[in-house]
């Protein structure tokens, strides 16, 4: 009898759908009020709604029925399913699917959903791009599938292809039009970060940790936040070969307690900073369970080959020709086949300018120039003045992004401390595992 009731109940709701040509917004509430029950049920005709439903015409209503069923598709239905979201994703009215903002963000977790009862992760990220693409209209609009799409080309290990639309600095961000909470906006930065540290763009990588790391407090500091921070102090040795200090609008306390949940890390970098071989490998060995556990061995072993490479440049200013096996002793913990190898790459990236050679009784040397080509010179002019340029845009950016950690301020500061939409106490799902790292899921009181 239930059954019957509820039938009927679709069989009027499609016909009203049908009959619907504006006015849309007015059907909202009555989508809002099925229940899951009914977005999966039949007509009494025994006909599936998405088979009577135009996509392109009846856009709204098409979304909440095929969400509902992709979430409860079995593996054998998942790709019909699949075909359906894509067919949807590439004809829905934007007009209608932008009356139902969090609706349109279950299109994000469906895609995922469905790629992982397949075993594809390939396949969500054509979709997702398109889906982002025809909702926002702008590369600069961010949107509740962003966050998503980036983390399912980390799944995919497709770490170039988020890049189309990471390279666009986002300057709207929406919550009337986008189901957006603070955490989805920090997932995104923070998911951007590992792409960008994949393609090994440590000043993109760092620009968005720093985002993340900024973001507004009130009680708790989001653990995303405290895993940021980590990242960020080993990519800033990385990159930089030292720390870059936080923007300035970074609350104090929210950078006292990141310190205070990263205290290896600081270790880290003060040893990097003095240039001190031995200590860094100490630190790195007797912590190792807790970069293995934030899955952080990886960027690790890259600091650790960026201050070989420091202590090499050090070098260059103690000596004009050098043995190459005394060099390695000096150096300690590298063998002279390994420095060797790593001496030709500096060169290669014009790091140092330094040639090695064989001596009568094969041994071979090291020899720093002093001097500078005039050619050599011009280059390096050529590179600071286009470095000034860069600085420049940055700092534009920078301000921007202030001006958006104002504007976070004011939206998010009240849901960050009321619970749901505001800093979650978590930072990505249980069952996710990435291939760049995975971070810890607590909170720190501020």
């Amino acid at each position: 009898m239930q059954q019957s009731t509820e039938q009927a109940s679709i069989d009027e709701f499609i016909a009203r759908i049908l009959s619907t040509t504006q006015d849309w917004i007015q059907i909202v509430p009555e989508l809002n009020a099925l229940t899951q029950q009914q977005l999966l049920s039949f007509t009494s005709d025994s006909l599936d709604p998405l088979t009577i439903l135009d996509p392109s015409l009846q856009s709204l209503a098409y979304l909440y029925f095929i969400t509902a069923r992709c979430f409860n598709s079995t593996k054998e239905e998942a790709l019909r399913y699949f075909q359906l979201l894509s067919r949807f994703v590439q004809v829905f009215d934007v007009e209608q699917v932008v009356l139902s903002p969090t609706c349109f963000r279950l299109v994000g977790s469906a895609c995922l959903h469905l790629a992982q009862l397949v075993q594809q992760p390939l396949l969500p990220l054509e979709v997702l791009l398109s889906a982002i693409q025809r909702y926002s209209g702008s590369p600069l609009i961010l949107t509740s599938l962003h966050s998503t799409f980036v983390k399912a080309c980390i799944l995919a290990k497709m770490y170039t292809y988020p890049l189309q639309l990471l390279d666009y600095d986002i300057e709207i961000i929406d919550t009337t039009k986008n189901d957006l909470d603070i955490q989805s906006v920090l997932e995104y930065y923070f998911y951007g970060s590992m792409v960008y540290i994949a393609n090994k763009n440590f000043v993109r990588a760092l620009d968005f940790l720093s985002i993340v790391i900024s973001a507004p407090t009130q009680k708790l500091l989001s653990a995303i936040q405290i895993a940021a921070y980590k990242k960020y102090v080993l990519v800033c040795l990385i990159g930089e070969g030292q720390m870059r200090p936080l923007p300035k609008y970074t609350a104090s306390t929210v950078e006292k307690v990141c310190k205070s949940q990263a205290v290896v890390y600081l270790q880290l970098a003060d040893a990097f900073k003095d240039t001190n071989i031995r200590m860094f490998q100490d630190i790195a060995s007797r912590s190792s369970s807790i970069f293995e556990n934030d899955k952080h061995i990886g960027l690790i072993k890259q600091c650790f080959q960026s201050l070989l490479r420091k202590k090499i440049k050090e070098l260059t200013k103690v000596y004009i020709t050098v043995g190459l096996n005394e060099m390695a002793k000096k150096i300690e913990n590298v063998s002279p086949k390994e420095l060797e190898l790593i001496l030709i790459e500096m060169i290669n990236q014009k790091q140092i300018s330094a040639s090695i050679s064989i001596t009568e009784q094969l041994t071979k040397m090291v020899h720093f120039n002093d001097e500078e080509e005039e050619e050599e010179k011009q280059s390096k002019l050529e590179e600071s003045i286009l470095n000034l340029s860069t600085i420049n845009s940055r700092i534009s950016y920078m301000d921007k992004l202030e001006g958006l950690n104002r504007d976070f301020q004011t939206k998010y500061m009240t849901l960050s401390s009321t619970g749901p939409g505001g800093i979650s106490e978590h930072f990505v799902d249980e069952e996710m595992e990435l291939p760049v790292d995975e971070e810890a899921k607590s909170s720190f009181a501020v």
